[in-house]
Parts: C-alpha cells; sequence; structure tokens
C-alpha cells in the first residue's frame, strides 16, 4: 500500500502515519478498527483505495517493491533507514539530516 499511496502523491505522509501507529507502541491493536484507515486520512490518502489498486494488480506492486530491494543491494545497502542521493550513501537515523543538507545543497526547498 506504500507503493500505491506514492503513486498517488503520499508516500511519505503515508509512511509516516502508519509507521507511528505501528511501531510508537501507543496503539494496541493497530491492524484492528479504524486505525489504518483513519492513519491513511491523515496522510491523504483513502485505505480502500489503496488496497483496491494492490488487488486490482498485485504482480505489478510486488514486481515494483522487487526492484526498489535490488536498487538498495546495487547501491550497496541492505536495511532502513538508507537513502542514496546523488551516488552518496546515508545509512542510518542519525544520517538523515546529512542527507537534507545535501540536497539542499542541490537546490531542495521546503514547501510550505
Amino acid at each position: 500500500m506504500g507503493v500505491a499511496a506514492a503513486e498517488r502523491g503520499c508516500g511519505l505522509p503515508f509512511i509516516c502515519e502508519v509507521s507511528q501507529i505501528i511501531f510508537s507502541g501507543k496503539v494496541d491493536g493497530w491492524n484492528e478498527g479504524s486505525h489504518l484507515a483513519d492513519a491513511s486520512d491523515r496522510a491523504g490518502a483513502d485505505l480502500a483505495e489503496l488496497e483496491a489498486a494492490v488487488a486490482a494488480n498485485p504482480d505489478r506492486f510486488d514486481a515494483i517493491i522487487a526492484q526498489n530491494q535490488q536498487d538498495l543491494e546495487a547501491a550497496g545497502h541492505w536495511g532502513v533507514p538508507t537513502a542514496v542521493f546523488e551516488g552518496e550513501p546515508f545509512f542510518g537515523q542519525d544520517r538523515l539530516d546529512l542527507l537534507v543538507w545535501r540536497m539542499q545543497q542541490k537546490g531542495l526547498r521546503r514547501r510550505d
């Protein structure tokens, strides 16, 4: 569903919202009730639409995920969080600020 959300322009917000309910330790039964739908709504996505997109063509989504894994390995990385920007690797959440700094050097600007 993360890939489907990314295709709709809300991948990062979706990942952020869903990760918080899964990993924060604050939500019991994150996979029950409306937790995922609520997280999707906060991210600007419709959970039912994402699920339907994946169900309609699961092989395509599996192929995208497999290609992402191959790209990760080809870049010399194996886990999360990992980012490669213009061939420069950034591994670990303590390096994300450096990634943003490097991207800002190349013209990244904050959006309101």
